[in-house]
């Protein structure tokens, strides 16, 4: 197999997902907008593939640990290593003992399903750092988006919501979980970048050893609410009634993460380095941080113009330049946004929102 001019085996036993290079590349470009020397440990590592590529493309990872539970990925692992000149660490067990005896810079988890049972662990990795990054993946995607309340509410303590704007609702239910955890821990946390793509949620933060920090990662922490009769949507620290028809049947997501979800420097960084590397999705994910600077500052959702235009039974659904133009015309920022193609993020007050979709205002 050869992925990014990075060539390694893989076996029937041995998991390797080809639909994950792009979640690769963007973790990777991450990795490099850090600067600093990391120590990296790549749990759940299966065939290696992701901690090489972190190593051979980022000058700033100084060594690679790989852990899995599976005896065959291990040695896997080591061989691909191996392969690529890489000298890295290989412990064989359960990700929850070997965090009393691992220590990282940089600690990625990607399970299969849900990354829940595992962040205590995580932050046990960092025991010995006052500062460190977590890189985390959901492939739970039907509990955090609203599909499974139940699972939802058991394994991440939040309500979900199944509407437009999911997606979203889902990766900030995600970080608020990490950030209770890391409180646990005294570290507080601040999100450089976070994406929605194919089957899974990513994050990648930064965890720094504070009681300040930690309470200041808390205060971020609130609830969404969305009126099914009419599409008014708004953020506080408690679920709030209708500001636009009144209705009752308001419902609503949280607690989660209401703060932002990247940091806009942060993610320049990695414009910078997608723009020097020969990704085979460079252009892709040249689009999508671009995207993601956009949505820096706005409120945490989005509107679905084609599903608003249907709810408010307009003619026709307009371009969504023509929106975003007569939403900036009117004085209000608004920008599109990665997690859909047909939907736009803004501050705009919702009846004015509503003005531009049809063409007034």
């Amino acid at each position: 197999m050869e992925e990014e001019k990075i060539t390694f085996a893989t076996t029937k036993n041995v998991f390797y997902n080809p639909e994950m290079r792009f979640c690769r590349s963007m973790s990777s470009l991450a990795v490099g907008a850090i600067g600093g020397p990391l120590e990296a440990v790549d749990a759940f590592c299966a065939s290696g593939i992701r901690g090489i590529r972190y190593a051979k493309e980022n000058r700033n990872v100084k060594h690679v640990t790989f852990i899995d539970i599976d005896q065959a990925a291990i040695t896997l692992a080591k061989k691909n290593a191996k392969a690529n000149r890489l000298k890295a660490g290989a412990k064989k067990g359960n990700v929850s003992r070997l965090a009393f005896e691992t220590a990282a810079d940089f600690l990625e988890i990607d399970p299969f399903g849900t990354p829940s049972p595992y962040l205590v662990d995580s932050f046990r990795f960092f025991n010995p750092k006052k500062s460190a990054y977590l890189s985390a993946t959901a492939t739970d995607v039907a509990v955090l988006c609203g599909g499974k309340v139940a699972p939802c509410m058991k394994n991440y303590h939040a309500r979900p919501l199944n509407n437009e704007f999911t997606h979203e609702t889902g990766l900030r239910i995600l970080i608020k979980k990490i950030a209770e955890t890391a409180a646990e821990f005294n570290m507080g946390i601040t999100p450089l970048v976070s994406f929605s793509d194919r089957h899974y949620l990513k994050t990648i933060l930064h965890a720094s050893r504070s009681a300040d920090d930690a309470y200041h990662s808390l205060k971020r922490i609130g609830y969404v609410s969305w009126c099914r009769k009419c599409g008014w949507r708004g953020s506080a620290e408690f679920p709030q009634s209708c500001q636009n028809c009144r209705s009752t049947g308001v419902e609503f997501a949280g607690p989660l993460w209401l703060g932002e979800l990247h940091d806009a420097q942060f993610l320049k960084k990695m414009a910078q380095l997608n723009r020097k590397r020969g990704y085979s999705d460079k252009a892709q994910l040249g689009r999508m941080l671009s995207l993601m600077q956009g949505e820096t500052g706005m409120p945490p959702y989005y509107y679905n113009v084609h599903d608003l235009c249907k709810m408010q039974k307009c003619v026709s659904v307009p371009k969504m330049d023509a929106v975003l133009e007569k939403l900036q015309g009117m004085g209000y920022d608004a920008r599109r946004t990665h997690f859909s193609p047909v939907s736009i993020k803004t501050a705009a007050p919702y009846k004015a929102l509503l003005a531009a979709i049809r063409g007034k205002g």
